[in-house]
């Protein structure tokens, strides 16, 4: 870790529409490890960064679409995601939008060093456009002549524009992925990126403004503007201050960014070779979270019918439930279906049957028999290590970015903490006052750990666990579903 600070940002999505339960997931993953880090290293310590990407041909079509002017349209769908970030709880430091004046300036100083270096130059071209991608597709990429992700057959343009010498640092970049193996998780994902760089050609990195007039124009050529994607990726380190505050840029950079399958390419390959071309460090970790599949198990599409909405979600079932089964029902590193039945068993066996029973067992027992909880004078020592070492299995999976894993190790010290209780009935009329005040405060010791490492995953209810344990006051914290 870089100075004992953490960098942690999202991918930027397009706001051409509401956000979807991939953003749901990768938004409230980005929102844990920052909760984590900021408990165990200090809010200042901890830098975490979401927005949106506002440019592009993509955003004038659905603007004129819905009949607004695009600055109005993109106005309107990136306050969608904050009211998304305020809904599921995500507490970010810095909300970046790419239509900022202070971001069309430090993304063309972004192209202005990358040119200095001698990497840009100017070219004719032609080649499969996909509107849906904002990029230039190659023909071994076309299935059965469609983009594969969009079912759509390209355009066919021609264009003279800017290219980027991204084939200057394959070796490189090839040489960076042999040395740190461990960049990218899952590293089951680390063949393909490098099949993905060892491919890799010139990209363009401009357009034609006649074309799309919606973008950052080029330095010293008003008649092209940057690629959405090349100006986009450029956030990762204006936010921190490149351009205008580098000491504040090595401060933080390099950092953590989390991306869906579709953006490896792009995280992995083509940012790299950018952060190359100006002389800066690669990402520190690249987080490659799974895809939300429907219920069925197939890729969520609106003609299979199977699109799952994140304000439906939260409607129906309440935020905190949403988020608890996005980060610990969902396989962090691998794609899974999204299945209202499985939220509906692990709300009500892990928190309302699990954390929440016993929190209520533990503080009522020390009403009823008038002991004190919360000292830790009187813990034993055999079960404050049996907690302790369940702390540190727990730390570990947290920093190793494996929150649903996290989240079932947590789930699993509350079981035993149920079973503990059970075994040694506190209750029981025939057990003298202080076993019972040994037993109760071994039990809020254990729940000072289960909140504690809950807070990532549900804040909401673990601040109002942690006071209730406090004040010893009865609380349903999760009613069943």
């Amino acid at each position: 870790m870089n100075n004992k600070k953490l960098y942690i940002t999202t991918t930027l999505p397009y706001v051409n529409a509401e956000p979807h339960i991939g953003h749901a997931l990768e938004f409230v993953q980005a929102d844990a490890i920052s909760r984590y880090f900021k408990q165990k290293l200090g809010r200042d310590n901890v830098f975490f960064n979401v927005g949106t990407d506002e440019h592009g041909q993509k955003m004038l079509e659905h603007a004129k679409k819905e009949g607004l002017d695009v600055k109005d349209f993109v106005d309107k769908y990136s306050q969608r995601f904050k009211d998304y970030c305020k809904l599921f709880f995500v507490e970010y430091d810095s909300f970046y939008r790419t239509s900022n004046k202070e971001h069309h300036k430090a993304a063309q100083e972004f192209w202005k060093r990358c040119e200095e270096n001698g990497d840009i130059y100017k070219k004719k071209y032609s080649g499969w456009y996909c509107v849906g991608c904002e990029r230039f597709i190659t023909e071994k990429e076309l299935v059965d002549g469609k983009c594969p992700d969009h079912a759509k057959v390209p355009e066919l343009k021609e264009e003279e524009n800017y290219f980027f010498k991204l084939s200057k640092y394959k070796d490189s970049l090839l040489n960076w992925l042999d040395e740190n193996p461990d960049v990218l998780k899952p590293k089951s994902k680390l063949q393909e990126l490098k099949g993905i760089i060892a491919d890799i050609e010139d990209i363009s990195i401009s357009r034609l403004r006649e074309n799309l007039p919606w973008g950052i124009e080029v330095p010293n050529d008003p008649e092209q503007v940057l690629y959405v994607w090349f100006d986009a990726l450029t956030n990762y380190v204006n936010v921190l201050g490149f351009g205008s505050d580098e000491k504040r840029l090595n401060e933080w950079w390099p950092g953590i960014q989390l991306f869906g399958p579709d953006n490896l390419r792009f995280q992995g390959c083509i940012w790299q070779g950018m952060l190359a071309s100006i002389g800066l460090p690669h990402t520190q970790k690249l987080l490659e979270h799974g895809m939300i599949l429907g219920p069925d198990g197939r890729k969520m599409a609106k003609t299979l019918g199977n699109v799952i909405s994140p304000f439906d979600q939260e409607e129906k079932y309440g935020a905190e439930i949403v988020r608890f089964y996005l980060l610990t029902g969902i396989v962090t590193y691998g794609d899974s279906p999204y299945k209202e039945d499985d939220l509906v068993n692990m709300y009500n066996s892990r928190l309302a049957n699990n954390f929440g029973n016993l929190l209520n067992r533990v503080i009522h027992l020390s009403n009823s028999r008038e002991v004190e909880i919360n000292d830790e004078s009187k813990i034993e020592k055999d079960f404050k290590d049996k907690v302790d070492q369940y702390e540190g299995e727990i730390q570990k999976l947290y920093e190793d970015y494996e929150i649903a894993l996290a989240g079932e190790k947590i789930d699993s010290l509350a079981d035993w903490g149920n079973k503990y209780i059970t075994e040694k009935e506190p209750w029981s009329k025939d057990m003298d006052k202080e076993n019972v005040q040994n037993i109760l405060n071994n039990l809020s010791y254990l729940l000072s750990i289960v909140i504690k490492y809950y807070i990532p995953i549900i804040p909401v209810s673990c601040e109002k666990a942690k006071e209730a344990l406090e004040k010893k006051e009865t609380i349903i914290l999760f009613n069943k579903i």
